[in-house]
């Protein structure tokens, strides 16, 4: 991992949740936590260096790494845990991951691994950073753990680690992930057998359900009209699907809704739509609303509209408004603070 690689202010709140559960007061290391917001940049390293100090306050507590990622939550991991809490297979999730990681790490780490018998995810951390990738794999074990039913175990073949650890320590970590774990190996990641891929995920995070009705709500608008269709229905329920998933173009809609594009294109006409101008209209109205939300940086609005960067979607955004979306999201926030009878009163 390189100088480049970060996590976000959500991230090392782990940290304090921790703290909290053992009684650590610590008030400076909470200051420094507690001074970053939910979307701020904090360097791997002094996530690294965090952890260090808060368990070298406790030396007397074993196996912390465990302890405080069995925390996580997807307030934690901020729009990705979304994103992945939203699919519909484990399989689908770590593909998600793979593909969104750039929202919490800054750039894309985990590599695919497959075999006959098994896949995974590895990552190669320059340097290595001890307590913080096991924080990180034990969370993404224990994310997941909790999206899948209780009686459909996540099974693991293997765990590896490029750090080297005490014996005791290895011995809690294997026992923790259920499987052979690997001190001192060339890459840190996760191996599972292939059917586990095949696991359905529960779906019953609270904070998903207000971000699909945001959505939903936002499609809507981008309609010309309100009698809507059960046609425009799948409609809008694909395409906020499909979004964040980058796959938004009328071949991979017409597939999904099992017809022709020459069939999507005639219905859409009838509604006096075309495939662009219902893309963009969309990504408008999400935009507005997604902006709305404080905790949603613009790079996280960007990817999940389906933009590969910030940048196009900020040319996007002017086009349709004529400013940019960060001016959009003060203005909104200054009328949001005005007294209620001045706002009535424009």
């Amino acid at each position: 991992m390189g100088i480049a690689v970060r996590v976000n202010g959500s991230w090392v709140r782990l940290l304090i949740d921790w703290m909290d559960n053992v009684q650590l007061a610590a008030p400076s290391l909470r200051a420094t936590i507690a001074a970053y917001a939910p979307t701020d940049i904090v360097p791997l390293e002094r996530w690294q260096e965090m952890l260090t100090e808060a368990f070298d306050l406790r030396p007397d507590l074993k196996h912390s790494s465990i302890a405080v990622a069995t925390h996580v939550t997807p307030r934690h991991v901020g729009v990705l845990g979304y994103l992945i809490t939203a699919c519909d297979t484990l399989g689908q999730a770590l593909v998600t991951y793979q593909r969104y990681e750039t929202l919490f790490y800054g750039m894309p780490l985990a590599k695919p691994k497959v075999s006959a018998h098994s896949a995974g995810i590895y990552w190669k951390p320059d340097p290595p950073r001890a307590e913080a990738e096991e924080v990180a794999i034990i969370a993404l074990v224990h994310f997941i753990r909790n999206q899948v039913d209780e009686s459909l175990p996540l099974a693991l073949t293997k765990v590896s680690f490029c750090h080297e650890s005490t014996p005791a320590h290895q011995m809690a970590l294997q026992e923790y992930f259920g499987c052979d774990v690997e001190m001192g190996a060339e890459a840190t990641g996760i191996e599972f057998p292939h059917a586990v891929l095949k696991l359905p995920l529960l779906q019953r995070e609270p904070g998903l359900r207000e971000l699909l009705e945001a959505q939903a709500a936002a499609m809507l608008r981008a309609l010309p009209e309100n009698d809507t269709n059960e046609f425009e229905r799948q409609v809008q329920a694909q395409l906020v699907k499909m979004l964040p998933e980058g796959e938004a173009n009328i071949e991979a809609l017409a597939k999904k809704l099992h017809c022709s594009v020459r069939t999507l294109q005639r219905r859409l006409g009838v509604k006096n739509l075309t495939w662009k101008g219902l893309l963009d209209s969309t990504r408008e109205q999400l935009a507005r609303q997604y902006l709305q939300d404080k905790g949603l940086s613009l790079l996280d609005i960007a990817l999940l509209l389906g933009y590969r960067d910030q940048g196009t979607f900020t040319r996007s955004f002017r086009r349709w408004s004529g400013t940019t979306p960060l001016a959009y999201r003060k203005s909104f926030s200054k009328s949001e603070s005005k007294p209620e009878s001045e706002q009535s009163s424009r």
